[in-house]
């Protein structure tokens, strides 16, 4: 800002903390956190944890990676903005994590990543190298190495982020612990609060068995981990591994059940029984007494011109808009991502992220304050 002329009083001083808030909730999230630079008081309004939840916090585009075998290295990360267009609001070189040969993103949760980070050194090509955990923050470079959990050699389990800046600054990292035949004993859950893993030993009653390619797509929501199991299942559990609970999955005898969230509600799709190229969307209406409603079905024929494309063979559904109905979906030889808006039933191609492009896509909602500022 520039100097005012003596006894000139500034017009930015007369206006409410509340309504400094309802200017800057308008801004796009860039032009947000450059205001953070205007004065202390507006940093720390925007640093407020009441605030944040009236501050732009949206889905801002997707992490994904490419595999070629006429480059070297033969692998790369990349990010492309939800609109296509544009430089990308984040680079991801993940030059600033330290000591990592190789880094790995496993799992996005708000504004944070699960990595592994590999160590430098010869791996072998059967066998996993010697790794961290790494959960980062890419818009602000911040980044917490945990201490390595109780592994067995060369054992790798299924790893999942959860974390909710609204509600506290601390996040958990949840893997699931199984055994030789694939069953789950338990959890071992690291919190950034103290810093240590703890195992939980399984609550649920039946065996169960999680859909480790459906574990990207598992659902961080009020505080539960959500995930599907091989049965069309979702197991939950709490993050302190006292509150355990299973819900049937809506029409379990459908195909290929998925689970995200928006709009604070969890949401299922699955595959038609009665029509392979239908796609049901499914809204958790009552967590209570696990109260499913139909909230849309949608073909292959609207979503790729006349095409009948198979949901998980074809096409993949890859994110849900966490504030308005709007799925994302990868299709094609060149992993075209498009979006469909339920309301208006609009399909718009966004950009062809390319055919050596692959899974998993990881959705991301950007945060440019310090996210581990007390949870570190």
């Amino acid at each position: 800002m520039e100097d005012l002329p003596m006894g000139q009083r500034n017009p930015m001083a007369s206006l409410t903390d509340d309504l400094v808030v309802e200017i800057l909730r308008r801004l796009p999230v860039r032009s947000m956190c450059r205001f953070k630079c205007v004065c202390r008081s507006w940093r720390d309004l925007i640093a407020d944890r009441e605030h944040r939840k009236k501050l732009p916090q949206t889905l801002s585009g997707f992490f994904y990676k490419s595999i070629s075998g006429e480059l070297c290295p033969g692998s790369a990360h990349h990010f492309t903005n939800v609109s296509g267009k544009g430089m990308p609001l984040i680079y991801p070189s993940f030059s600033f994590l330290p000591q990592c040969d190789t880094v790995v993103p496993l799992y996005s949760c708000n504004c944070l990543l699960l990595c592994r980070c590999f160590q430098p050194g010869p791996n072998n090509d059967h066998e996993i190298g010697p790794f961290h955990y790494v959960v980062c923050n890419p818009a602000t470079k911040e980044w917490v190495m945990l201490l390595d959990a109780d592994w067995a050699n060369g054992e790798t389990r299924v790893a999942c982020l959860g974390y909710d800046p609204a509600i506290s600054s601390h996040f958990y990292v949840l893997e699931y612990v199984e055994d030789e035949d694939g069953y789950l004993t338990g959890v071992e859950i690291y919190s950034s609060k103290t810093g240590l893993w703890t195992l939980h030993v399984t609550g649920w009653s039946d065996d169960v068995v999680v859909r480790h390619w459906a574990i990207p797509r598992s659902v961080f929501l009020n505080g539960f981990l959500h995930s599907v199991t091989s049965t069309n299942k979702i197991v939950v559990v709490d993050m302190e591994g006292k509150k355990w609970r299973t819900i049937p999955m809506p029409k379990p005898d459908g195909d290929l059940g998925i689970i995200h969230q928006t709009q604070g509600r969890l949401c299922a799709f699955n595959v038609d029984p009665n029509d392979i190229f239908k796609l049901s969307i499914w809204i958790l209406e009552d967590y209570n007494t696990d109260n499913w409603i139909l909230e849309h079905t949608v073909s292959s024929l609207r979503l790729f011109g006349g095409k009948k494309y198979r949901f998980g063979f074809d096409y993949l559904m890859i994110a849900v808009h966490p504030e308005c109905n709007l799925i994302f979906f990868v299709y094609g030889w060149d992993n075209t991502l498009m979006s469909y808006e339920i309301d208006r039933k609009e399909v718009r191609v966004i950009r062809n992220l390319g055919h050596d492009s692959s899974d998993p896509y990881l959705s991301y909602v950007p945060l440019f304050y310090e996210s581990f500022a007390d949870g570190r």
